[in-house]
């Protein structure tokens, strides 16, 4: 499937999670793989992501939710909001480093702070819709790995498709969106570019 590109950029948000148009191919591809997953037989569907552990989903997931929650407790420094600035005071060492059952509700949390003041979030403080669905995305996932249910209802229009559709649905992210914009990196930054395309000789063979 489409797990090793899933799990590169992944592996380097830092990257690529400032772009908005990646952050939205890159939603719409995980989005659509775990559609793919689901629709597969029994034991297919409960493999997890190709080279990716639960650890490595953890600091994944600990490195976007830092992002995010700087720019909730920058709104609210702004905004003299003593009492939310204390709730989005977590590092990212902080988040990482929190035991699976007080991960998660922080994650929640944060998450939660953020859709509530999304509009202002948006507008002034750099954050995208993507950002957020993409970091419940994930989290989903890191539920799954650990056998709990998801916590977030994604795209369900995706039920409704054939695998067939599915996976034509994958293919045409990479090659008219995700390939087209990882260019940029070409020049800018040569090694992750290729780590990127070595990646998607994975899925194409």
């Amino acid at each position: 499937m489409h797990d090793a590109v899933i799990a590169f950029l992944d592996g380097k948000p830092e990257k690529w999670s400032s772009i908005p148009k990646i952050v939205v191919f890159k939603t719409e591809l995980s989005t659509v793989n775990v559609a793919i997953e689901q629709s597969q037989e029994s034991q297919l569907a409960a493999q997890v992501f190709v080279g990716e552990s639960k650890q490595e989903l953890k600091k994944t997931i600990a490195l976007k939710g830092d992002v995010l929650n700087d720019s909730v407790e920058a709104m609210a420094v702004v905004t003299d909001d003593a009492a939310l600035e204390s709730k989005m005071a977590a590092s990212y060492w902080d988040l990482k480093n929190l035991r699976n059952g007080d991960f998660v509700p922080k994650i929640k949390e944060l998450i939660a702070m953020a859709e509530a003041h999304k509009e202002v979030l948006v507008a002034e403080y750099g954050v995208t819709e993507e950002q957020i669905e993409d970091l419940k995305a994930d989290l989903n996932r890191f539920l799954e790995m650990n056998g709990e249910p998801r916590a977030y209802q994604i795209a369900s229009v995706q039920a409704t498709k054939s695998l067939a559709e599915l996976f034509s649905e994958a293919h045409d992210i990479l090659t008219t969106k995700l390939d087209k914009v990882m260019k940029i990196f070409k020049r800018r930054d040569p090694d992750f570019y290729n780590g990127y395309l070595a990646a998607r000789v994975i899925v194409d063979r």
